[in-house]
């Protein structure tokens, strides 16, 4: 029977709450004489100028693909009583439908920018008896189908509001728990008691109004400063967010305006609550809307000031950590920093990636190097197979620098007793239900006892709503069995966790941590797809790594000016491109699009300015001959093959980040070729039908394919991931594997120092040219590659399965490397399937290994010595053309017999992606030398990955990085004037000084450290 009246009870809480709902609109006014005119993008936030105006009937309908229309109407509000507010109400009919795609807009009143409409914020409060003028840029959205536009003039009574939601919060709360528990019970008794005390006999009479007063008092008094905040033991902090994908399934230019509309909600909402805070990563976003809305930006520089809106996040944009390179991460730092800091006053101490597809376990190094605290995400929760045993941790690198982790945990619970689940979201919302589960879902409760829910519509769809800042409200009074809300921002919130997380720490003498790289186990595609936007970014990172070592030495040498401006502006590109979206190959077709064109951009302001850089530097060089300047962009000293007119001539002993005068000469190919085999001083490869069935190492006298197999065996898998397709390798890719459907007989190429066998294979629509290289001194075998790709849903891998014993394999990673099972011993090792990697991987035995390199792929697979490496994927949504057209690639194979870390892998990896630079001179006098080295390092661990000018003044930054996990002295000689040298952190601020004696110095590093010099 109790149950029963319980049942009874809950229909007619929620029968009050439909008439309350139903009572919230005291009238409704359609807005007419709209007229409106279709226009593209905008820059000025302008209509077009002569644009022809239409009248908008009620059957009028928008188009929705990427289409924009200017609206304008006019109209006075009506007065009011004291409990009635007015709003502007815009409809389209896609209301509850996915923001990120469907109607938006930018509502101007008056000349001002004053919020973003979209189908989370369908209302804009506005002044009653007042007078507008009104223009909306309206985004119908990437539907591709048409809506309609119904704007309204609607007044709300606030009081009727307000219990509205005084009744609906807390009876959603009692709805988690059973109806015998004490806390269901306490509510539901109290709502009933509001409920009886309403006049419902006449709901548009003084009566009814005067109840509502009257029901609202009561639960202030008895329910919400009565029954409430008895246990305040856990708190969970309401930050509001909106994560904007910065490109994804729109382009750029629709994410310029995303942020305006975003920002500008969020601006307007703060006007009507007071305790409302907002958190933002991102600078590229403030710089869009500093450009195209400077009026919004002031405003949000206004809240900045006041603490309410809280510029956050470290980086430039919410990069990819997996395939962004070493500096580029440094880069992201500082360029997100310095905006913060030089718009804002900011200095930013948090990296916040929530939505990242995994994260290197370089990263807590160069955070905690560049100024930043803690680190936080969610995505780790997407986890396909194990749950991370953490929230709040400390994360330690691979060179045992520890920063602080938070995960957020935001999640609905079922009820109070179900379990929770692994996921968690970013995008969350502030009900009973989320802040209960975000509490069950949080981890190690013993070390603190609050967590943080981020709260908002993301990709458009404005943020916070007013809803959620009414549930807020009610929430914050800690409601029986459910945790007391606040508003918070990030940075406050994550202070008191990790004090509260030392101090449990210190007095548990326990502290949770977690070491090595957080693998995320799930978007395992995303190493692969896209291609050719994954080759634009390592020839931009190598580049411009080239171009600012010659900039800063021609003006080191010369006095030529440095073009600081110019590479900054590119390394912003590079940086956007980064974007968690875009690099990893999970973007519609026009992003990449765009994207090519940004890149051309640069690739050829690169070309220009270390064309420049060497023009000061050739026109200053004493040579008593004709001959080849040959410049090498690396630290090492340089011995190998340039390119001279299409034939590879073979030079030795380029100074690192210098150059020599070598002359032009004829070099015979003293490598074997037939048709079937390609031998050298050190291999003999022999190939059937294009698979290599041996290669012999004759140094080790060894040979390296496992019995019955074949290396470099093109592997062609359908590829149909169970979800998220250019995201996903879902391991059943196994189950199936072709081979070429054709090989064609192979040529003999002869290029000078090397010679080799092209190989055409086809398959499908495809065709896919490979020519395998030898060298004359050279130990690399090149596999250069090119594939006119046009499958769908297809992946191809090159297989090398070696005769080796190895249980692990080692993988490159930013500024370092890490060891990875080949094994499937524990669900995690099975999860890692597919990894990634930076410029190489290697499987070894103690005294002997094989290296496979790259110079633009990142996709690997191990199974004991069998490997894997991924060439291209074909998914075809959300880019149904994904991957087809054209590809130009190299992987090699470095056989060492020696172990990894005697081998000259990291080299002949940099080697294989930055060719040297080669200019013709003829006899000349001038003042500098035929032979020269910029810097040079004494030490084959450690590499000097930068060579730059610095930031804030003349000095040259140098950065390195040791390589092999070893601890050693290392010498510095500099090949130019040196007085002082400089400790940096990654920022490039001075922290301390070294001693110079004869343009050297001597420092200790560690394993992995990566070190920064400022040399004045």
């Amino acid at each position: 029977m109790e149950h029963f009246s319980d049942a009874l009870l809950v229909k007619k809480i929620n029968k009050i709450i439909s008439v309350l709902e139903e009572k919230l609109v005291v009238s409704s006014q359609k807005i007419k004489n709209v007229t409106y005119t279709e226009s593209g993008y905008t820059k000025d936030n302008l209509p077009p100028e002569g644009a022809e105006w239409k009248q908008m009937e009620d059957d009028t309908e928008f188009v929705c693909h990427d289409r924009h229309y200017w609206l304008h109407f006019s109209l006075k509000t009506p007065e009011l009583s004291p409990d009635e507010a007015v709003y502007l109400s815009f409809q389209t009919g896609r209301e509850g439908q996915w923001d990120a795609v469907n109607p938006q807009m930018l509502l101007f009143l008056n000349g001002e920018i004053v919020q973003g409409v979209d189908t989370n914020h369908t209302e804009v409060k506005v002044a009653p008896n007042t007078d507008y003028e009104a223009y909306g840029y309206f985004y119908a959205g990437l539907s591709g189908d048409t809506v309609r536009f119904i704007p309204r003039i609607i007044v709300k009574n606030t009081a009727v509001e307000a219990l509205y939601y005084d009744i609906k919060v807390p009876f959603e709360a009692a709805k988690l728990y059973d109806v015998d528990s004490l806390t269901h019970i306490t509510i539901m008794r109290a709502l009933d008691n509001a409920a009886r005390k309403l006049d419902m006999r006449d709901l548009a009479s003084p009566a009814f109004y005067q109840s509502v007063q009257a029901a609202s008092a009561y639960l202030a008094d008895s329910f919400y400063n009565g029954v409430c905040g008895k246990d305040d033991s856990v708190t969970i902090s309401c930050i509001g967010h909106t994560h904007i994908d910065v490109a994804w399934r729109w382009q750029l230019a629709q994410t310029v305006e995303k942020a305006q509309r975003s920002f500008a909600t969020v601006l307007k909402l703060m006007e009507e609550y007071p305790e409302y805070k907002f958190m933002s990563s991102q600078p590229q976003l403030y710089q869009y809307v500093k450009e195209h809305a400077p009026a919004v930006y002031e405003k949000m520089k206004q809240r900045i000031a006041e603490g309410r809106f809280e510029p956050e996040g470290g980086m430039w944009l919410e990069a990819d950590c997996n395939i962004t390179g070493g500096e580029s991460l440094v880069r992201q730092l500082l360029l997100g920093k310095r905006f913060m800091k030089e718009e804002f006053g900011v200095d930013s101490k948090i990296v916040w990636l929530p939505d990242v597809f995994g994260y290197s376990a370089a990263l807590p190094q160069i955070m905690k190097k560049s100024g930043i605290e803690t680190f936080v995400t969610s995505k780790i929760s997407w986890n396909d197979t194990n749950r991370m045993p953490y929230d709040a941790f400390m994360w330690e690198g691979i060179d045992g620098t520890e920063i602080f982790t938070y995960f957020i945990t935001a999640q609905d619970a079922k009820s109070v007793n179900s379990q929770p689940e692994n996921y968690s979201t970013y995008n969350g919302f502030i009900t009973p239900s989320m802040v209960l589960g975000t509490w069950k879902r949080f981890e190690h409760k013993g070390y603190s006892s609050e967590a943080c829910i981020t709260y908002g519509y993301g990709d458009g769809g404005g943020g916070p709503t007013r809803e959620m800042l009414e549930y807020q409200r009610r929430l914050s009074f800690g409601l029986p069995g459910i945790p007391k809300t606040k508003t918070d921002t990030a940075g406050a919130f994550l202070d008191r966790v990790k004090k509260s997380f030392d101090q449990n720490a210190e007095e548990t003498g326990r502290t949770p941590r977690w070491c090595g790289e957080l693998y995320l186990e799930f978007h395992r595609g995303t190493y692969t797809t896209m291609a050719a936007n994954k080759n634009y970014n390592r020839r931009s990172e190598f580049l411009y790594r080239q171009t600012e070592a010659l900039a800063a030495t021609a003006m080191k040498l010369t006095g030529a000016s440095y073009p600081g401006k110019e590479i900054y502006n590119a390394w912003e590109i590079i940086c956007l491109n980064q974007f968690h979206d875009i690099i990893p190959g999970s973007s519609i077709r026009e992003v990449y699009e765009d994207s090519k064109q940004q890149y051309e951009t640069i690739l050829s302001t690169a070309k220009t300015l270390s064309s420049t850089a060497m023009d000061a530097l050739c026109a200053n060089i004493n040579s008593t001959k004709s001959g080849i300047l040959v410049y090498n962009p690396h630290s090492f000293a340089f011995s190998g093959t340039v390119d001279l007119g299409g034939k590879q001539q073979t030079v030795h002993n380029i100074p690192p980040f210098g150059w020599k005068v070598v002359a032009a000469k004829e070099e015979p190919c003293t490598v074997s070729v037939s048709e079937n085999s390609i031998s050298n001083q050190y291999y003999t490869i022999t190939f059937e039908s294009g698979d290599i069935i041996s290669f012999v190492d004759k140094r080790a006298g060894r040979e390296l394919v496992k019995a019955g197999c074949k290396l470099n065996r093109f592997n062609f898998h359908e590829d149909f991931p169970f979800c998220y397709d250019a995201w996903e390798i879902s391991k059943y890719y196994e189950d199936k594997t072709y081979g070429a459907d054709e090989v064609l007989s192979p040529e003999i190429v002869c290029e000078g120092a090397r010679a080799g066998l092209k190989f055409t294979k086809r398959f499908g629509k495809s065709t896919i040219c490979q020519t395998i290289f030898l060298y004359n001194e050279d130990e690399r075998i090149d596999f250069v590659t090119s594939a006119d790709w046009n499958e769908e849903h297809m992946m191809l891998k090159a297989e090398f399965p070696f005769d080796l014993h190895a249980n692990e394999a080692t993988y490159e990673i930013q500024y370092g490397s890490v060891k990875r099972p080949t094994h499937t011993n524990t669900s995690w090792d099975d999860a890692r399937f597919e990894v990634c990697a930076q410029k190489w991987m290697d499987v070894s035995e103690e005294n002997y290994g094989v290296s496979i390199l790259n110079d633009c792929k990142y996709g690997y697979g191990a199974n004991g010595s069998d490997i894997t490496i991924t060439l291209l994927r074909s998914p075809t949504e959300p880019n149904p053309v994904a991957d087809k057209g054209h590809h130009e690639f190299t992987y090699s194979l470095l056989p060492h017999n020696c172990s990894l870390s005697e081998s000259r892998t990291v080299q002949e990896s940099y080697k294989l992606n930055a060719k040297p630079v080669c200019r013709e001179i003829t006899a000349q006098n001038g003042s500098l030398p035929e032979e020269f080295s910029l810097v040079s390092v004494n030490s084959e661990n450690v590499i000097i990955e930068t060579v730059k000018k610095a930031e804030d003044d003349d000095g040259i930054i140098i950065r390195l990085y040791e390589h092999g996990n070893r601890r050693e002295t290392v010498c510095l000689t500099f090949g130019f004037p040196a007085t002082e040298v400089f400790v940096c952190d990654l920022m490039e601020t001075e922290q301390g000084t070294l001693a110079v004696a004869d343009n050297t110095v001597s420092f200790d590093v560690k394993p992995f450290e990566i070190v920064t010099l400022k040399i004045k």
